[in-house]
């Protein structure tokens, strides 16, 4: 063998070069151990990225649904308050004679508005006022006005709706309250209602708007033991 032949020899199997052959090796293996460390790494993210979006969508979702629940019982109340008022009609004074001073009985005529739901009366409460002196939170009695009931008297009910055990009414009905005022009787609200006195009413029912009167009773009561408050 010549000597360049076997210099080439010696030089294929040289230390120097097998080292180098294996640094080539070890370079390949490592790009494609950093290639796939990069595509778990990539694979992670993206699956972090989908479960903070679903998770995200499902609260997004549960948002929805509670807002949408409050908002039809937001429409719910908002359409029973509008459909659910009570309006007076007359208010009406008794004195016990031609020559009482002061009011014994006050008869309040009301009737739901047009279009009104039901109106339950076991839950409407009555404030009364002579300006000085306030009787509030007046409750319904089937059979006993005092100081703090008033009772209801059946005028007109069309759908047989009221009983004095149920006294529900709705539009088209007309009932009377009675709200004993009598400053001699201990047993009455004991309010007075002379002549030219403040008379202040609210009638506030369970849902729907309050129906308020502000008036003066009249400058004389003559000799009339029923007088006309209101209109």
């Amino acid at each position: 063998m010549s000597r360049g032949r076997i210099e080439q020899a010696f030089d294929d199997t040289s230390p120097a070069k097998i080292h180098r052959g294996w640094d080539m090796k070890k370079s390949k293996t490592l790009s494609r151990n950093e290639e796939g460390v990069v595509g778990i790494g990539a694979l992670i993210i993206f699956t972090a990225t989908i479960l903070v979006a679903a998770v995200a969508a499902g609260v997004m979702i549960d948002t929805s649904s509670t807002l949408q629940q409050k908002a039809e019982k937001i429409g719910l109340e908002t359409i029973i308050e509008v459909s659910s008022s009570v309006g007076v009609d007359t208010i009406v004074g008794e004195r016990s004679s031609s020559t009482a001073l002061n009011l014994t009985h006050m008869k309040i005529t009301i009737s739901p508005a047009e279009g009104t739901d039901e109106i339950d009366l076991n839950q409407m409460l009555i404030k009364l006022s002579n300006g000085t002196k306030m009787v509030d939170n007046l409750r319904y009695h089937s059979s006993t006005a005092d100081s703090t009931h008033f009772t209801v008297t059946e005028l007109r009910d069309r759908d047989d709706s009221f009983t004095k055990t149920t006294p529900v009414i709705n539009s088209g009905d007309i009932v009377c309250i009675t709200i004993k005022v009598d400053p001699t009787d201990g047993s009455s609200a004991n309010i007075r209602f002379p002549v030219r006195q403040t008379l202040h009413l609210e009638l506030i029912p369970e849902f729907g708007a309050s129906a308020t009167i502000d008036t003066i009773t009249p400058a004389s009561y003559g000799v009339d033991t029923i007088v006309i408050l209101y209109p």
